[in-house]
């Protein structure tokens, strides 16, 4: 609800691929499981830059 990131990326699920919210939602909780993952996995930080590969941040 708060991260600008996760905010662009459910809005451009909802305006541009047309995605309900409720599965753009549950995709969104698919896609931070799996950077929980990749953290816990490399042992490194969050970093925006790699969330947000082909989407612009205009939420």
């Amino acid at each position: 609800m708060n991260n600008p990131e996760f905010k662009a990326i459910h809005s451009h699920n909802v305006k541009v691929k047309k995605m309900k919210k409720m599965k753009s939602i549950m995709k969104l909780i698919g896609k931070l499981a799996r950077i929980f993952v990749g953290i816990a996995r490399r042992n490194e930080s969050y970093c925006p830059s790699k969330v947000q590969k082909s989407i612009p941040l205009t939420a």
